[in-house]
């Protein structure tokens, strides 16, 4: 369950936290913090449209997401490579694209992890599917600049899958403007590689599996 909770519905989430409302100033768009989500916690940081992430079930790989160019780099940092692959941006409504339609509306004030925030209702949409809502509840750090600390998200893919459906995150530990152009570059040595799995390091072994189902072993050392 921990792993579909890891991939169904992250990308929805995370866009969410980076929402620039409608309020007076925009929360700021440069931080490092720890993620939490799903019983899992994640480093990332943020400058401007650029996030970036780790998560346990991938180890020794980050991932990259850029929305200016709309593209997600995973890079593994053991193997010196690189996967690079656009983003689906109609799979699931992001509030980066321009065509998404976000609806706030303020329920309250409460305290998060030590922050006065202000709690508010979201309903979210893609403009050219206005029946597709999705509906959430968001908690805006007034000490942060209005930093989105924490985001509870129905997920209807969770539902299918047989989960709760709900999905809560949350940001610790924020370090405002602690966030450096280095942490969303690819190093100028690391090599592009065409697949998940090459980027795993899986590529040896697959070729070696067909090799052995055709009979064809390689030669012995």
């Amino acid at each position: 369950m921990r792993k579909q909770m890891g991939w169904i519905g992250i990308g929805v989430l995370v866009a969410l936290f980076f929402y620039l409302g409608p309020a007076a100033a925009a929360p700021p768009d440069n931080f490092t913090a720890k993620m939490v989500i799903g019983g899992m916690t994640m480093p990332m940081a943020k400058m401007g449209n650029k996030t970036r992430s780790e998560t346990g079930m991938l180890q020794g790989i980050y991932t990259i997401h850029d929305g200016g160019a709309k593209k997600t780099i995973m890079i593994s940092p053991n193997s010196k490579s690189y996967f690079e692959q656009g983003v689906e941006t109609k799979k699931a409504p992001s509030v980066y694209d321009h065509d998404v339609v976000m609806d706030k509306k303020k329920i309250g004030s409460e305290t998060i992890d030590g922050h006065p925030s202000t709690k508010s209702e979201m309903t979210f949409y893609h403009k050219d599917t206005p029946n597709q809502k999705h509906h959430g509840t968001v908690w805006e750090a007034q000490d942060l600049g209005g930093l989105p600390i924490r985001t509870e998200m129905v997920v209807p893919e969770m539902k299918k899958a047989g989960g709760g459906g709900k999905m809560v995150m949350e940001l610790k530990d924020v370090k405002v403007g602690a966030a450096t152009a280095s942490m969303f570059e690819v190093p100028k040595d690391y090599k592009k590689v065409n697949s998940m799995q090459e980027l795993m390091g899986m590529g040896d072994i697959q070729n070696m599996m067909k090799q052995m189902q055709k009979g064809k072993l390689p030669p012995k050392q």
